[in-house]
């Protein structure tokens, strides 16, 4: 089998790499990248992989020919231009490549929970987008709408290694929700694009959470046996969500986030439908194994 991921750069595009070259039926695989410069040594190093410069901006550079499934993973936008137009002409431009390639029979799509809803979910509103577009892109789509990712806590590394504190946007502390690790996520990936099991459904669509739920206060007693020391946890709350967002993101991304932020905190609308398609499926990694690795501690 031949399998094409786009963009290849991101984490979770590497980690579906590293998870298809390692499987048994030895697939081979073509990985797209605006920049070349990103293409792990790992990967560089083996035969049934191929590295190729594209663009999911430039549907020209997009070259799926040959592949009998297609991953899509498209990266987040933090600059200020319009997300939702700018995720609807990319997503085109991935079923417009598709569209040229005959031998393509699955596209996976990494996107989120509460892609469902066209309102109140925030920087989602992308995934829903991508979704809207791509559910008809291929004779199979499957839809892996993923929960938090665990890796988004490294923005905590540094005020952990030198301050022994992080800040969490969960409120209440005790309220937890799932969250999941890259590398099951790209477990998952490469396990859909290598089936050829008839769909469920088509477009297939599931959840992917972590083993359990995790909690603020969770997080805190991972954050502190990762590092070997007590750890504090500062909580923001609902009213501070602006200001904390906006110290690192510009005023278009900042309504975006707090909006995102406050649709799985209790009330919002994710947390009050969380799971509409009726299926889970589970990773395995806990959450303290993220935090060693992103400390170098593991």
């Amino acid at each position: 089998m031949h399998i094409t991921i786009v963009s290849a750069g991101t984490r979770t595009a590497r980690a579906t790499i590293r998870h298809l070259l390692a499987d048994a039926s030895a697939p081979t695989v073509r990985g797209i990248y605006r920049d070349l410069s990103r293409v792990p040594d790992e990967f560089k190093s083996n035969a049934r992989f191929e590295a190729v410069k594209g663009d999911i901006e430039d549907v020209s550079t997009l070259d799926f020919s040959g592949s009998q499934a297609i991953f899509v993973v498209e990266p987040p936008i933090y600059d200020e231009r319009d997300t939702v137009q700018h995720t609807k002409f990319i997503s085109e431009n991935v079923k417009e490549a598709v569209k040229k390639a005959p031998s393509v029979k699955r596209l996976v799509l990494l996107t989120s929970v509460g892609a469902q809803y066209d309102h109140g979910i925030g920087e989602i509103l992308t995934n829903h987008t991508s979704e809207v577009v791509l559910k008809d892109a291929a004779p199979e789509v499957v839809f892996i709408r993923a929960s938090y990712f665990m890796e988004t806590w490294a923005s905590a590394v540094e005020t952990i290694k030198e301050g022994s504190f992080f800040y969490t946007v969960a409120t209440p502390l005790d309220f937890a929700w799932p969250q999941i690790a890259g590398d099951d996520i790209g477990a998952t990936a490469a396990e859909e694009l290598l089936s050829t099991a008839p769909l469920k459904a088509n477009p297939y669509i599931f959840e992917l959470h972590g083993p359990r739920v995790y909690s603020s206060i969770d997080t805190q007693r991972a954050w502190a046996e990762a590092a070997g020391k007590d750890i504090e946890v500062r909580p923001v709350e609902r009213e501070g969500l602006g200001e904390y967002f906006g110290s690192f993101l510009g005023p278009v991304r900042v309504k975006e986030y707090v909006d995102m932020t406050l649709s799985f905190l209790p009330g919002g609308i994710i947390h009050q439908d969380p799971n509409p398609t009726g299926e889970v499926r589970k990773g395995k990694t806990e959450l303290v194994e993220v935090f060693k690795q992103l400390l170098g501690t593991a």
